[in-house]
C-alpha cells in the first residue's frame, strides 16, 4: 500500500499536472496557475472514539497562494482503483483535519478546502457520492438539521474524448490509456512526448497490476536521462522488446517464454495493434494466450533445443 500511495503521488505532485487535472475536471476552465501551488502536509493525526491517536494520509494536497504567504484555498486529489462506498466519510475526515489545522494556526478567517477523487477503475463510481447516500432514512423531524457532505468523483476511463483532449499535461495520455484499456482498444498508441515518463510507467504498473511495466522502468529512466523522446508508443515497443528478451514467467521452474512466443505469433499474423494492446494489458494477453492455445509447456518447448517452432 505504501508503494502504491507513493507512485500515485509522484505524477500528481508536479504542479503542472496537479493544476491541469483540477482545471480540466473540476473548473472546466483555466483557474489555477501552477506557479501558485505549494505542496502541503498529507498526514494528519486524530483521536479515535476510543481515545487512541490515529494517523490518516491524503494522496496529494496543495495550497494555492496569492503571494508567498496568503493562502486562498487548499486542494486535495485522492486516487481510487476500486470502489469504496465509505469514501465520503474518509474525505470528510481529510478535509476536517485541514480545517482543524487552520484553527490551530489561529487564523482569523479560514480558507476553503476542496478535494476531488480520481477513479481509475474500469467501472463507473456507484451512487454513493455524499454522506446522505450512506444514511438510513432520516426522520422528518431531523431532516432540517442534517449536514450533508458531497464528494467530487471523476471516472477517468469514462471521460469524453473532448475532455481528454483538453488536458495540457501528461495526464492526457494517462486518461487516454485508461479509456482505451476499458474499451479494449490498443492502449499504448499515443505518440505525444512525455514530460514524466518514469512516473507514468510507475503509475500504470500500480493501477493495472501488470508487472511488465516494472520490467521496463530501467529503460525508461535511462532514456529520460539521455534526453530521448519517450512516448506511449515508445513504451509499447519497449514492452514488446522486453518480452522478446526475457519472456513472461508463468512458472519459474522452466522459465517459460509465453510473452515472447505470443509476440512472435502476433507479428507473424500481422496483428500489430493486438501486439501493442497485449504489451500493455495483462488481461488481454491472457485472452490471446487462450486464442493461440499457448500453455506453459508449449512455451517451454520452444526454448529447448529441438523444440517446436512456433514462428
Amino acid at each position: 500500500m505504501a508503494e502504491k500511495d507513493l507512485v500515485e503521488k509522484k505524477l500528481e505532485d508536479h504542479n503542472d499536472v496537479f493544476a491541469d487535472i483540477l482545471n480540466t475536471l473540476l473548473f472546466k476552465k483555466r483557474v489555477l496557475k501552477e506557479n501558485k501551488l505549494w505542496s502541503g502536509p498529507t498526514e494528519s493525526i486524530y483521536k479515535s472514539d476510543k481515545g487512541r491517536l490515529q494517523d490518516q494520509r491524503r494522496d496529494t494536497f496543495k495550497s494555492y497562494r496569492d503571494g508567498v504567504c496568503l493562502v486562498i484555498a487548499s486542494f486535495g486529489i485522492e486516487n481510487q482503483s476500486d470502489y469504496d462506498r465509505t469514501l465520503p466519510v474518509r474525505i470528510l475526515g481529510y478535509d476536517s483535519a485541514s480545517y482543524k489545522t487552520q484553527v490551530d494556526q489561529k487564523r482569523r478567517e479560514l480558507h476553503p478546502v476542496i478535494t476531488i477523487v480520481l477513479n481509475f477503475s474500469d467501472r463507473r463510481w456507484s451512487k454513493v457520492r455524499s454522506l446522505r447516500d450512506l444514511m438510513a432514512p432520516i426522520p422528518e423531524e431531523l431532516e432540517p438539521f442534517f449536514q450533508d457532505y458531497r464528494i467530487h468523483v471523476f471516472d477517468i476511463a469514462f471521460l469524453e474524448d473532448e475532455v481528454i483532449d483538453s488536458f495540457r499535461s501528461d495526464f492526457k495520455v494517462v486518461a487516454r490509456f485508461f479509456k482505451n484499456r476499458r474499451l479494449g482498444r490498443p492502449a499504448l498508441t499515443d505518440n505525444t512526448a512525455l514530460d514524466y515518463p518514469v512516473e507514468i510507467a510507475e503509475l500504470m504498473a500500480v493501477f493495472t497490476g501488470d508487472k511488465s511495466y516494472k520490467k521496463i522502468l530501467p529503460g525508461v529512466k535511462a532514456a529520460k536521462q539521455k534526453g530521448e523522446r519517450v512516448t506511449m508508443c515508445w513504451v509499447a515497443q519497449e514492452l514488446i522488446e522486453k518480452g522478446e528478451k526475457l519472456g513472461e514467467a508463468r512458472g519459474e521452474k522452466h522459465g517459460e517464454m509465453l510473452m515472447a512466443t505470443l509476440m512472435q505469433k502476433l507479428f507473424a499474423d500481422g496483428r500489430i495493434e493486438d501486439a501493442q494492446q497485449a504489451a500493455g494489458n495483462e488481461q488481454e494477453r491472457k485472452k490471446l494466450y487462450q486464442e493461440y492455445g499457448l500453455t506453459n509447456e508449449q512455451s517451454y518447448n520452444t526454448s529447448k533445443p529441438g523444440g517446436n517452432d512456433y514462428i
